[in-house]
């Protein structure tokens, strides 16, 4: 019997059963990979790059969670306890925003060769979460005050980044692009690459690209997973035809499966990439029970 021969067997309750205890495994790994790391490094003073990346796993865990206890369903009736619908759109604004944050773990930390590299594409994302505060109208004082600080950091964070791009191998029109990327005021977050050539590892361009381009990479599939994502969990006509068909047949649950299915690859990509590029992680995960470490390994993989 082939492996779709016995999937299909188990039955779709069954598949959804095996994915969930997959991703409350590896969410109980990412929590003791961040918790261990965090005690291993309690006497030290952690750069702030990988205390970032650990906030970031924090979070991670977080939505992994809220995605868990979704899927037990919600209760619309309040006459009527037992009867429990899965709330999709919110389950997949969920693994939206979960998809968001594990693409900006990877941008940053995983796909980024050297420090300095790493180091800027780090400093125009805080820069661009900055901006968020920067020019509202009609704010109090203390947000007022707390954009001037912030304006100030921004200053400094496009200051580090000059400073960086002056010392790398590139020609002065790309490194005139870079730094036009880290001063544009806006807030929209995107994934860069610096492209090298093949020889002495020169930077001769310097791309960005969008959330929908990284699903090949975090989800191992080339299919339009964020526009799906973001089809159903925007109030799009599509989303609420969507949601006034889905009751009628099983598609709920095939729509639970396939978020499950996500989740586990984003789950154990995260979880690769934060024992692969933060110093001492490693260690801490090799310290991780075996149950953990093998399904994270096995849904990598899968």
């Amino acid at each position: 019997m082939d492996t779709e021969k016995i999937i299909e067997s188990i039955g779709i309750d069954g598949q959804i059963a095996i994915m969930r205890s997959g991703l409350e495994t590896v969410c109980d790994g990412l929590f003791h990979l961040y918790y261990g790391w965090r005690r291993s490094k309690e006497k030290e003073d952690v750069p702030e790059s990988d205390a970032i990346a650990q906030c970031i796993l924090q979070m991670v865990v977080c939505k992994i969670r809220t995605l868990l206890i979704m899927c037990d369903g919600i209760n619309v009736r309040p006459e009527k306890d037992t009867i429990r619908i899965l709330d999709i759109p919110s389950l997949i604004s969920v693994l939206r925003s979960l998809y968001e944050m594990v693409f900006v773990f990877h941008n940053i930390y995983a796909e980024q060769e050297t420090k300095e590299e790493r180091d800027i594409v780090l400093y125009i994302w805080e820069i661009r979460g900055l901006n968020n505060r920067q020019n509202m109208p009609i704010v109090p004082l203390s947000f007022k005050e707390k954009e001037e600080e912030e304006k100030k950091q921004i200053k400094d964070l496009k200051s580090r980044i000059v400073c960086i791009a002056t010392n790398l191998d590139m020609s002065d029109e790309i490194r005139k692009q870079l730094i036009n990327v880290a001063s544009i005021k806006t807030v929209e977050i995107k994934g860069y690459r610096f492209k090298k050539d093949g020889g002495n590892k020169r930077i001769i361009a310097f791309k960005d690209y969008r959330y929908e381009e990284g699903a090949e990479t975090l989800l191992r599939t080339d299919a339009p997973t964020y526009r799906f994502l973001s089809i159903h969990g925007h109030p799009s006509y599509l989303s609420v035809l969507q949601f006034g068909q889905m009751f009628n047949s099983e598609t709920d649950k095939n729509f639970l499966r396939t978020i499950l299915t996500c989740a586990c690859k984003l789950a154990s990509t995260i979880a690769i990439d934060y024992r692969e590029h933060i110093d001492g992680a490693d260690d801490v995960f090799s310290q991780l029970n075996e149950n953990e470490k093998e399904y994270i390994r096995i849904l990598y993989n899968c």
